[in-house]
């Protein structure tokens, strides 16, 4: 069992200082900043609907014999997600068929084309880091005579599916304490509150902290729980697989930054086709350690190439950015061609650039126009996108990272529903960069680095000094930088 209390963690991660003075300017209202820091360990339970209903599911395909598909997404998160399912539910006894779309080429959604081969009557429909928008493919799926059960994180927009159960935060408010959790914690919650004996297993938690990294969702409270658990693994525990991603983690566990993970390991893996992500699932599960590492290095050498590609992408993005859209506060850019598995990090790296919400266009293989969408906060992603479902065959997300598939093929139609609703939709274009507090002269790094892990939500200190802004860095060794980033 692992010992959670925040007395646990190192001692040169105990927050007093000038650390414990900032995390009272960041938690103005809290009796006690330092819990908001690191939280006591969650009571799961108390922060997801439904999960009554998803036991009595479990139960009732148990009962029936029934098999579970468990439906993912095509991101770290979703297949960290599935492996968390699967690991959970095979050894619980169930019969678990995995289904991971392809985004390249399908749409966002649950997709009847992928189902019918695995889903059969009275089998049970588990979706995770998915679903929470897919009208159809739940009523498919029902009709069908299957059950279902959503998992997702997602920002809820009626009309919701009709499942019979909807495991989702958001269900109870955009502020409710679960909200942060990335689709992986959902499902790990989920099945934790029902078995947990699992709350403490340390592939899991190493599968949850590589997702909810990954995924860009704030680094404050319940992941900041789960981060610290996964703080405390036991590499000999993990899978090969887990371990070789677990030994790329920048840092000694507690300093670092969700920039520096993402760097280490998600642009490792990569997105698309062709990428590290098609053969992730069986590498998480991988006891092979020469085999894996192997494939850790190739995958490596891919992301050097696509990291090429990528800048190119950037240089010529930045050319064909949309004036007009640029005048409402707003990055759009309809790109030629974009290799499968770029948009969403090509749309991260302009709105990175601009500070700035950005949607990059590109048409499918199929010919249908696809939009991955981007933003450091002030633009809520889901919600614009959402706001125009009638004009899109599915979109979805969440406030800093969405995409949609246009109903039309037209890219200037397309162009024209984008900016007629910019105007609409309030935003503050350029976000100020944060200033904890104003010192006199800067202090030693190391009283800072307490605070660490940084990232979304939660970014590294900064500090005003002779009316200059400088940002804690934290990659190597710790030390200022005068700089308007963000530094998430």
């Amino acid at each position: 069992m692992l010992n959670y209390q925040i007395a646990a963690v190192p001692r040169r991660n105990r927050v007093r200082g000038l650390a414990m003075e900032l995390l009272r300017q960041r938690f103005p209202d809290s009796p006690d900043p330092r819990r908001e820091w690191l939280p006591p360990k969650p009571d799961w339970k108390t922060g997801l609907p439904d999960l009554d209903v998803l036991e009595e599911e479990l139960e009732r395909v148990r009962e029936r014999r029934g098999k579970i598909v468990l439906y993912g997404h095509d991101d770290m998160d979703g297949i960290t997600g599935l492996f968390v399912g699967l690991r959970v539910l095979r050894r619980e006894g169930f019969h678990v068929v995995p289904i991971l779309p392809r985004r390249e080429f399908e749409d966002y959604g649950l997709l009847p084309e992928r189902m019918a081969p695995h889903l059969s009557r009275g089998d049970l429909l588990l979706t995770v880091d998915y679903g929470c928008s897919a009208v159809k493919g739940v009523r498919w799926a029902r009709d069908a005579g299957a059950r279902v059960v959503i998992t997702d994180h997602h920002t809820l927009n009626p009309p919701l599916p009709d499942a019979h159960g909807l495991v989702d935060p958001q269900v109870y408010g955009a502020s409710a304490t679960a909200t942060v959790l990335a689709g992986c914690g959902v499902l790990y919650a989920a099945l934790c509150s029902i078995w947990p004996k699992w709350e403490d297993d340390d592939q899991l938690l190493a599968a949850v902290a590589l997702g909810t990294v990954s995924d860009r969702v704030p680094l404050l409270g319940w992941n900041r729980a789960l981060l610290h658990m996964a703080g405390q693994i036991r590499r000999q525990a993990l899978t090969a697989g887990l371990r070789v991603m677990m030994d790329a983690w920048p840092g000694d566990g507690y300093v670092w930054s969700g920039g520096m993970v993402r760097h280490a390991i998600t642009s490792t893996v990569g997105k698309g086709n062709g990428s590290g992500i098609d053969q992730m699932l069986d590498f998480m599960f991988s006891q092979d350690e020469p085999s894996c590492r192997k494939a850790w290095i190739e995958m490596r050498q891919h992301s050097d190439q696509r990291a090429h590609v990528l800048s190119s992408l950037v240089k010529d993005a930045m050319k064909r950015k949309d004036d007009q859209a640029d005048a409402y506060g707003m990055i759009l850019v309809k790109m030629p061609e974009i290799p499968s598995g770029m948009g969403g990090t090509l749309a991260s790296k302009l709105s990175k650039i601009y500070r700035r919400g950005a949607i990059v266009v590109s048409r499918r293989e199929d010919g249908a126009l696809v939009g991955e969408a981007r933003s450091p906060g002030d633009w809520n992603m889901a919600g614009f996108l959402v706001s125009l479902k009638e004009h899109f065959t599915s979109a979805g997300g969440h406030v800093k990272a969405a995409g949609f598939t246009y109903a039309g093929t037209s890219w200037e139609e397309l162009r024209d529903v984008l900016i007629s609703h910019m105007p609409e939709y309030p935003t503050s274009p350029v976000p100020r960069p944060h200033v904890d507090m104003e010192l006199p002269s800067q202090p030693d790094p190391s009283e800072f680095v307490c605070l660490a892990p940084f990232g979304p939500d939660f970014p590294p200190p900064a500090l005003k000094i002779d009316g200059m802004r400088h940002l804690l860095n934290v990659s190597g060794e710790p030390g200022w930088c005068i700089t308007e980033d963000s530094g998430e």
